[in-house]
């Protein structure tokens, strides 16, 4: 190269897998990229969280799918007895995905995490 050449940046498209940001959610996800879609596994301290896929080949505006988690069991698994979602939800816009992102860091302590704080608070240290 050059004095006056640029260098040329090589990138590799698989890397850059489009996500869109869930501004009104404090909880950063963990993201793994699936085949046509990205998954993003959110855990919020309620002991809740939040599976969402986004499909890459739909439209923005039904792209989403939107499952809650119980994140007190050793691997976070589907949880279907919340207000949020009693199922799985798709077809969803980024509007809706967010939303019920909010209404599930907004929920409650998990049961689990009630219990497990009241025994902390029976501990004498």
């Amino acid at each position: 190269m050059t004095r006056h050449e640029s260098p040329t940046l090589i990138t590799n498209p698989a890397l850059f897998v489009p996500t869109p940001p869930f501004e009104r959610v404090s909880a950063l996800p963990q993201r793994h990229t699936l085949p046509g879609a990205e998954l993003m596994v959110f855990q919020f301290s309620n002991g809740y969280g939040a599976a969402v896929t986004r499909q890459l080949s739909r439209p923005e505006d039904s792209a989403f799918e939107f499952c809650v988690l119980d994140c007190m069991q050793p691997t976070p698994q589907p949880c279907f007895s919340t207000t949020v979602a009693t199922s799985f939800l798709s077809g969803l816009s980024h509007e809706g995905t967010e939303g019920l992102l909010m209404l599930t860091e907004r929920l409650g302590l998990h049961p689990r995490r009630v219990k497990a704080n009241s025994s902390l608070l029976d501990e004498e240290f």
